[in-house]
């Protein structure tokens, strides 16, 4: 869910790989994580975190609620993180990557 210039990177390249190199900003705190060698721990990392894109999540919402019986074209990041990836809370006032661009 990060921008298409952020997948061609290598630390994305990493994450996606569940190795170390490359972090993501997690949905709740909002800090930098990364996987550890063993490509299952994630733990604080020190590295600039890659940001979900609001668009791409705001697209995946709608989608996955447009699925529901009955539909729900009006599905949020928020409710669809909580409802398909059982992650209530995530998301709370996140910033997404559009979010730090002037």
């Amino acid at each position: 869910m990060v921008p298409n210039d952020d997948q061609a990177k290598p630390e994305f390249k990493a994450l996606v790989g569940q190795k170390p190199g490359g972090a993501i900003t997690c949905p709740f705190c909002q800090g930098p994580v990364e996987y550890q060698s063993d490509g299952t721990t994630l733990a604080i990392s020190k590295l600039t975190p890659l940001r979900y894109s609001r668009r791409k999540m705001e697209r995946r919402a709608v989608n996955y609620g447009n699925q529901k019986n009955p539909p729900n074209p009006i599905m949020t990041p928020e409710q669809w993180i909580a409802e398909e990836k059982l992650m209530t809370g995530a998301l709370q006032g996140y910033k997404y990557v559009e979010d730090l661009k002037p």
